[in-house]
């Protein structure tokens, strides 16, 4: 019997809600009918009553009864009571309502009203037939039984019971019937859809950018480290001072690295500008810090050259984004290749051109791309954000990283 029961709870459940979902369509329904009957009698009555208030009153009236179902609360409201009432999973967008979603929510709401219009006369009529036919047949001969129910004898009480059951299978049957009409006339329309896809595109974006964020900050980090330990290591007994700066060098990029993660981190907790204004990204117009960038030590100097001037005037996305990506080949530069690491840009027919070159390994082998692949993947989708072309692989022995600049030039 435990089995069954709980099986039937949510069925019960669900024909109740239904019941009073549908009820609530049909109490609406009666306003409308009582007002639709009010003014019919006022019609009748002329010309006790003069046709002009008639005319009035129906002019006033009757745009106060159709403009309801249009309206945006009321659409809403209608999608709170069917994800509450009918289970429905409509999802709430703040895109603004066209026409077509207007005509729609009416469409729903005019259903809504019908189908609970018919399951509760069903009800107000159901439940009276069914007892008169058992008062009826248990032997009750009053007036309301006798006006209610005919004389069935012994077939009143199973009649009965089939009507009430009839009953919450009604509200059942209204209840599939509104659900499938929920999401085609409340569910979002076509600018609601264009709105969501956006908005999806967008925290797809982000969560890129907090994934590049990441390799940058945090990944380059850890390369700068193991190869600051590398040379830290190697120079503890013969040389202090160059052990000395190269674990200065591990603290810095530790801190710096952490105050990246703080700022990946404010992005994927939503929080406000104040972290980021606290910690700036750097642009283009620091690169010619790179020339002391870590792995000197190790043979890996890096070697600015360009005009300054030439790296002014750009969208700041632009120049932040060109920054970390250069960035980035510098550090790939330093770890795969053999040498010093070349920084090189200028500015000619309406472009600005930015490359990075280094030797490649000793075994002549092209340049192996950062962190499984990733590393050339993640620059690429960099330089396609902005609207730039980059071009890497070997060259004439060496490992180039080429970025061209042609958008957000100024």
């Amino acid at each position: 019997m435990a089995p069954r029961t709980a099986r039937a709870l949510p069925w019960a459940s669900r024909a109740l809600r239904a019941g009073v979902y549908l009820v609530l369509g049909g109490v609406i329904a009666a306003g409308y009918g009582v007002l639709v009957s009010g003014l019919v009698q006022l019609a009748r009555a002329a010309p006790q009553v003069p046709m002009a208030l008639t005319v009035a009153l129906t002019v006033i009236a009757v745009p106060l009864a159709l403009v309801p179902p249009f309206l945006a609360p009321v659409r809403d409201l209608g999608i709170a009571a069917a994800r509450t009432f009918l289970d429905v999973d409509l999802p709430t967008t703040s895109a603004r309502l066209g026409h077509d979603d207007r005509l729609r929510a009416a469409g729903y709401f005019v259903a809504h009203l019908l189908t609970g219009a018919l399951a509760t006369l069903a009800l107000l009529f159901g439940i009276p037939y069914a007892v008169g036919l058992i008062g009826w047949t248990l032997g009750s001969r009053g007036d309301g039984f006798r006006l209610s129910a005919p004389d069935l004898g012994g077939w009143g009480v199973p009649v009965a019971l089939l009507v009430l059951l009839a009953l919450p299978l009604l509200a059942l049957l209204g209840r599939a019937l509104l659900r499938a009409l929920a999401v085609p006339l409340l569910g979002p329309g076509p600018g609601e859809r264009e709105l969501a896809e956006r908005q999806r595109r967008l925290v797809l974006a982000e969560r890129n950018r907090v994934a590049r964020e990441l390799h940058d900050g945090v990944g380059h980090a850890l390369a700068i480290t193991t190869m600051q330990a590398s040379v830290a290591e190697a120079a503890l007994d013969a040389d202090t001072a160059v052990a000395r700066a190269a674990l200065a060098e591990i603290g810095r990029v530790g801190r710096q690295a952490m105050a990246d993660l703080d700022r990946s981190l404010a992005v994927l907790r939503d929080e406000d500008d104040e972290l980021a204004a606290r910690t700036p990204r750097p642009t283009l117009a620091d690169l010619p810090g790179l020339a002391t960038a870590p792995g000197a030590a190790a043979g890996h100097e890096v070697r600015v050259r360009g005009a300054v001037e030439d790296l002014a005037g750009l969208d700041p996305l632009v120049s932040r984004e060109a920054y970390q990506l250069l960035a980035e080949a510098v550090v790939n530069g330093q770890r795969h290749g053999t040498g010093p690491v070349d920084v090189d840009w200028w500015r000619a027919d309406g472009a600005l051109t930015l490359e990075v070159r280094n030797a490649v390994g000793r075994d002549g082998v092209d340049h192996p791309r950062d962190g499984g692949g990733r590393g050339l993947v993640g620059m690429r989708e960099r330089a396609t954000l902005v609207g730039a072309r980059l071009d890497a692989g070997p060259e004439a022995g060496a490992w180039l990283v080429r970025l061209t600049i042609t958008e957000g030039l100024r």
